[in-house]
């Protein structure tokens, strides 16, 4: 079955219906009540891909204040699966309920990896949205351990994902594991879109590992004053979705995971930053250098 019509038809369909994971009962959303309407308006669309993406929306004023939605895209739901890297954590694993912003993440004491996931099931076709969301803190340990536990069918897993204070970057490899059941998946087509227009398709290999290319597909960046007349240098971002299918048991399984990027390492603003660095180093130096010249010539003046 071709993807594209399988994300169409999903988006269309009329009377959504949701399921959540291990065969737990449906609910049927149609109807006409107030709450079945707010649950449809859950699936908003996102305008650079069709498929099911998860977006992390930041507010508060300062990091105690700090809340993060979770808002799907593409993808109806009544619930999103979190998961904590702190496996040991009795509540490790949370069901987030969904309002009119999305489904609100509170951040842990001692920060830390979450994998959230979205699922819908409608008819003979289940579709999956995944994202990793990172918190700083103490708690941000390698989230390798969470990230192997099977949470769905078939699942695309960062292997390794940035650690914090890092991001995926344009122009880098990154690798990840496809996988349907708990067990690799080889020759999986992937496929790739990101938010600034780059489409690309990989193969994973015998181990169902995949190494992902992330393109270099930021436009050249202008000087943009912000308001007031004054560039604060924020950093640029876009985003990117990987996303594979697999038909089992005369049922078609489409699982994406979206993150964000940032440009080239080694872009202008970069290097120049990396220049300006290099400068104060060498500016740093001078003080050093005369003092040391200058003790050299009250030695040889000495031994005059």
């Amino acid at each position: 079955m071709n993807l594209n019509v399988i994300l169409l038809g999903a988006l269309l369909a009329a009377s959504p219906v949701i399921a959540a994971p291990g065969g737990k009962p449906a609910t049927d959303m149609s109807g006409g009540h107030g709450h079945a309407a707010m649950m449809r308006d859950m699936g908003k669309a996102n305008s650079w891909t069709l498929y099911p993406t998860l977006k992390a929306r930041m507010s508060g004023e300062n990091r105690e204040t700090m809340k993060t939605a979770i808002v799907p895209q593409n993808i109806v739901v009544a619930n999103i699966d979190a998961w904590s890297n702190n496996l040991k954590d009795e509540n490790g694993y949370r069901l987030l309920s969904m309002d009119m912003g999305g489904a609100m993440l509170d951040k842990p004491a001692n920060g830390g990896f979450h994998w959230l996931a979205a699922r819908e099931e409608q008819g003979e076709t289940v579709r999956v949205a995944s994202i990793v969301q990172a918190f700083g803190g103490n708690g941000g340990k390698d989230p390798t351990g969470m990230f192997m536990r099977q949470k769905h069918e078939l699942e695309i897993i960062p292997l390794p994902f940035p650690r914090e204070h890092s991001r995926y970057r344009a122009n880098e490899d990154w690798k990840f594991l496809v996988r349907f059941n708990g067990q690799p998946l080889a020759g999986q087509k992937v496929q790739l879109e990101t938010s600034n227009g780059s489409m690309a398709e990989f193969v994973s290999d015998a181990e169902g590992m995949v190494k992902v290319h992330v393109p270099d597909d930021f436009a050249a960046e202008e000087e943009q004053p912000a308001a007031g007349g004054h560039n604060h240098g924020a950093r640029r971002a876009a985003d990117l979705v990987l996303a594979t299918e697999y038909a089992d048991g005369g049922k078609t399984y489409l699982t994406a995971f979206n993150s964000s990027y940032g440009p080239n390492a080694f872009d202008k603003r970069s290097m120049a930053m990396g220049l300006g660095f290099t400068l104060l180093g060498m500016l740093g130096a001078v003080p050093l250098l005369r003092k040391r010249k200058n003790e050299q010539k009250a030695g040889e003046a000495d031994n005059a």
